[in-house]
């Protein structure tokens, strides 16, 4: 349920839930609106992802941290000729790295028309669409990863029910999301509430119109159990420098506070492994 206001925008508002600490923007944002967002040349060409794309080797040590994650619930060795899905793929960097590191087969889902494309031109099985509306053949997966995606759904349980639907049973899901309780971001928020968000520049990347929905761990264990997942692990990750599209300045002041958040054993980003459950009814 929606508590104060966390941060406040001249359309909308992030909502702070006083029982589990997540955030929400309300008004909620369309699906179509979102969808139109995440579909244009200007989002495409965002320097974010213009630095993500061309980090191969950032790729390749991004897919080696996820897959030593998971390793506590599966054999990763097992995974070699099973179907992995990237829900948001992006150009497939993720999917080429999981496919010459650990020998899956790569399949990609993304509602960004002009990515797909290019994931599709470097020889990937992927399709332009939301989970909901991937066709029936997307499914009867054994791993799926959703990184830096469910912030920008706006329904999370209808999302982490329809990605449970195409799981195998015992298949596992790997979420990475912004945890909204570090100090980054509890920085930013102070900071927000004396400068009333300003440079708007600035408080735009912090808090990204695109994210409707930010996570505590708990918050995400809960919603998580609630839709029907056994819950392997909730953990936080840092940001390493390299993978920050910015400024020296805007880098070195948040690896300043990074260091406050590992003083507490925490991180910017939750790390979390989710299982359907063997016995499970769909």
């Amino acid at each position: 349920m929606a508590g104060r206001i966390a941060v406040r925008w001249r359309f909308s508002s992030l909502y702070m839930c006083e029982e589990c600490g997540s955030w929400t923007s309300l008004p909620r944002a369309s699906a179509f609106a979102q969808t139109s967002i995440h579909d244009s040349q200007e989002y495409y060409k965002h320097p974010y992802f213009d630095l993500r794309r061309a980090a191969v080797e950032s790729q390749r040590r991004r897919c080696k941290e996820l897959f030593a994650r998971i390793a506590a619930a599966i054999d990763t060795s097992s995974l070699r000729g099973q179907r992995m899905l990237d829900i948001g793929c992006d150009t497939g960097g993720l999917l080429k790295a999981a496919q010459a590191e650990y020998g899956i087969m790569p399949v990609g889902l993304d509602v960004a028309a002009r990515a797909v494309e290019v994931a599709k031109a470097n020889g990937l099985e992927a399709y332009h669409a939301s989970i909901e509306e991937a066709p029936a053949q997307v499914a009867g997966f054994r791993i799926v990863t959703a990184i830096d995606l469910v912030e920008h759904v706006v329904d999370p349980r209808v999302f982490l029910r329809e990605v449970w639907s195409r799981l195998h049973p015992g298949g596992l899901l790997y979420v990475e999301t912004p945890n909204i309780r570090s100090v980054v971001y509890r920085f930013g928020r102070a900071l927000g509430l004396v400068t009333g968000n300003r440079p708007l520049a600035l408080f735009e990347r912090l808090f990204p119109p695109e994210h409707i929905q930010y996570f505590t761990p708990r918050s995400l264990e809960r919603v998580a159990r609630e839709v029907g997942f056994e819950v392997v692990s909730v953990g936080t990750r840092p940001l390493p420098a390299s993978d920050i599209s910015a400024s020296f300045f805007a880098v070195a002041s948040v690896q300043v506070l990074q260091m406050l958040d590992r003083l507490k054993g925490s991180g910017i980003l939750i790390c979390a492994v989710l299982r359907r459950p063997r016995e499970s009814i769909a």
